[in-house]
């Protein structure tokens, strides 16, 4: 009999796995575990606060994650640069290249035409060119981003297989000329035993946004809506619980309108961490402008926040309306408008009855997300190519 032939799979992203950091680390750690169920020889290219090694049979290289501090152009170059470095040495004994967003795979197109043996699988939560037309860009942004937007549809487009994060986003792509037959939707997810559900004395009055804070978050709206939330509830606190491009001008807006004594700035930390400050907050805040690269998304906070028993206000966006309803699991606000923010917040803090009602929609429509789930999904799909 002959014996099974052993796939070997590179995964590639961006995200810093070990301490993790964002969604996107979340899911590949999940999709990883599940094809090591399956048997498959893995080699992991990714962030890493550690020295390249060997981990329950896994290869890890190790890379340092790009800044959100800087040029997110830059910052995604010099990433694809040391990428490079670690994909030459192993790509050609590879099965599959496993990546992760595009950001940690804009060399692929080119490498397929020297490698022709493995083939591509794309897993998409965001598609990050369509960010940049947001908000203030630099003269680099400006000239570059036409065609960053054509070449990461190029990316996409190359992939054998493409997992999307939303409905939305399938139909976007489709619309770009992707290939229907590639598709297929797997929404983000959570492991509910991993979220801290039970509250401390004070979250009564706790609001929090959790996560990266760059332009497209839009989290300067948060901080409009604050002069208003305190002059009826004095003793709330604001939890603005991450990093990135915008957090040091979202601090200078909140010391501008008097309101930094009333907000907590963490700046980047590690996902244990992070999540800590849902056991202080009764309502999470997903502030999004309602834009074309918003929409088609989901966003990893909002399980995150239905599965600590916490109330969602969002900007009513299509991929959240694919799973998410109002009055049940989320109460809506209009897109950039500081002043409905402010109400929404007043009427969950002055509302204990409806908050806890929204809560608790959206803790048990949070059963039906499940991370292994979702990762048991894609390497289904994976072993299939």
């Amino acid at each position: 009999m002959k014996a099974k032939t052993v796939k070997t799979v590179i995964v590639a992203t961006h995200d810093s796995l070990f301490p993790v950091k964002g969604g996107g680390a979340l899911r590949t750690l999940a999709v990883i575990r599940e094809l090591q169920k399956r048997s498959f020889k893995v080699t992991v290219i990714a962030p890493f606060e550690t020295k390249n090694r060997e981990e329950e049979g896994v290869k890890i290289l190790s890379l340092p994650q790009p800044t959100k501090e800087r040029s997110q152009i830059l910052s995604a170059l010099k990433f694809n640069l040391r990428l490079c470095r670690r994909l030459l040495p192993v790509l050609g004994k590879a099965d599959i290249l496993f990546a992760h967003n595009t950001i940690a795979s804009i060399p692929v197109p080119f490498l397929k035409i020297i490698f022709k043996r493995f083939k591509f699988f794309l897993d998409i939560t965001d598609i990050h060119a369509e960010y940049l037309p947001i908000g203030k860009r630099n003269v680099l942004e400006i000239i570059l981003t036409p065609f960053l937007l054509w070449y990461e549809y190029i990316i996409i487009k190359s992939a054998d297989r493409i997992t999307v994060a939303t409905q939305a986003m399938q139909a976007r792509l489709i619309e770009k000329g992707v290939a229907a037959d590639k598709l297929q939707v797997v929404y983000d997810s959570v492991d509910k035993e991993e979220i801290p559900r039970e509250k401390e004395p004070p979250a009564g009055q706790g609001v929090i946004h959790l996560g990266a804070i760059d332009r497209q978050h839009n989290v300067e709206i948060l901080v409009q809506a604050i002069p208003a939330v305190i002059e009826k509830f004095p003793q709330a606190r604001f939890f603005i619980v991450g990093g990135g491009r915008e957090k040091e001008n979202v601090r200078k807006l909140a010391v501008k309108l008097g309101v930094e004594g009333s907000c907590c700035f963490t700046g980047s930390l590690p996902y244990e961490q992070a999540k800590e400050f849902l056991k202080q907050s009764c309502i999470g805040l997903i502030t999004r402008k309602d834009s074309l690269a918003n929409r088609i998304i989901t966003t990893q906070k909002i399980f995150e926040y239905w599965s600590s028993n916490t109330a969602v206000i969002s900007t009513a966006l299509d991929g959240i309306k694919e799973i998410a309803g109002e009055g049940r699991e989320v109460l809506w606000f209009r897109s950039g408008d500081a002043e409905d923010l402010a109400v929404k917040i007043n009427l969950l803090l002055s509302d204990r009855a409806y908050r806890d009602r929204l809560a608790a929609g959206g803790l048990l429509k949070a059963d039906g997300f499940s991370r292994q789930k979702s990762a048991a999904g894609i390497a289904d799909l994976i072993s299939a190519l």
